[in-house]
This record gives C-alpha cells, structure tokens and sequence, in this order.
C-alpha cells in the first residue's frame, strides 16, 4: 500500500474518536467537528434483523437500501466484515466534508443524500449505534483533507480492513 496512505490510516486509528448514537435526541452531535475528515459506524445489530429493516421509506429513496446492501455485500465471502458473537462491528465507513452534517444525514436521513436514516427503521433503536470520527485536521501527515485523499483514504481502510456490510459495491 502507499507508504502516504498507510501513515494516514495508522493516524486514524491513533485518533479516532467515537460517540453513541443516541435516536432520540441530537445532543450526540455535539462533539462531531463541522469539519471534512473520515468516519465508521458501529453496531450490535445482528446482520438477520439488517436483512429484514425493509426498504427505506417512499419519500426516501436516495437512501441506501439496507436489506439489498446486506445481501449483496454478504457475496464477497472473506471480505465483508461480519459481527462475532453480539460484538460491534463495522457496518460502514466513509468520508465527508462536513462529518457532522454526515452523522445528521446517517441518522436522520436526507431525501436527496446517499445515507443510512438509521432512525426512520424503529426496530434498529433496539441496537447499540456508534458513530466514530477523526476530522482532517487532527492529522498531522494531511491536514488539507484533499477529496481525492480523503476517498482513496476510504477504500484503503476497506483493503486494510475489509468491506462493512452497508457499503455498496
């Protein structure tokens, strides 16, 4: 892997910092940087009740289809990252220019914005959530978040870690 790149995913996971997502209230935003920088989200959600959520709601349809993501995610045997026992586990990972608009939109939803909206699927409330940050400019080796660095940033915590099973192909 790029020597660049490889110091930047050490950093990463040096400085990572999470917070419990909390459905019922915003308040767990309050530390996520209105920065660009690079993100995952945990659960504890078995990957049966992820197949089963059902499609997103009508007025949702930029948002990612759970069950369909799953299913087809779980085709790449030995990559797709999987939960052991009732562990968390990674079910995404991403980049942003503003991770705090990004939890929003992974939580609430956005119509026009590719996203989670965990909170419109009531079952999923039954779950531990967390979403975990490192803005761009904690880092030391790339302070400049360039775009193009941020996603191949993306895609190489995914080679290094394996594919969480939200993420589309």
């Amino acid at each position: 892997m790029n020597e660049l790149i490889e110091c930047i995913l050490n950093e990463i996971e040096r400085k990572i910092q999470c917070v419990r997502m909390n459905f019922e209230s915003e308040t767990w935003r309050a530390t996520v940087p209105s920065e660009q920088g690079w993100y995952l989200i945990k659960t504890n959600a078995p990957i049966e009740v992820l197949r089963g959520v059902g499609s997103p709601p009508e007025k949702r349809k930029a948002h990612i289809n759970i069950p369909e993501t799953v299913n087809e995610t779980l085709k790449l045997q030995g990559i797709a990252i999987t939960q052991r026992r009732n562990d968390d586990y990674v079910v995404y990972n991403g980049e942003a220019k503003n991770l705090k608009a990004r939890a929003k939109e992974h939580e609430r939803g956005h119509a026009k914005t590719y996203c989670l909206g965990l909170s419109n699927y009531e079952i999923l409330r039954n779950y531990n959530w967390t979403f975990c940050y490192v803005a761009a400019s904690r880092c030391e080796v790339l302070q400049n978040g360039d775009k193009l660095l941020r996603l191949a940033v993306e895609q190489a915590w995914r080679v290094r870690n394996g594919w969480p099973v939200l993420c589309k192909k």
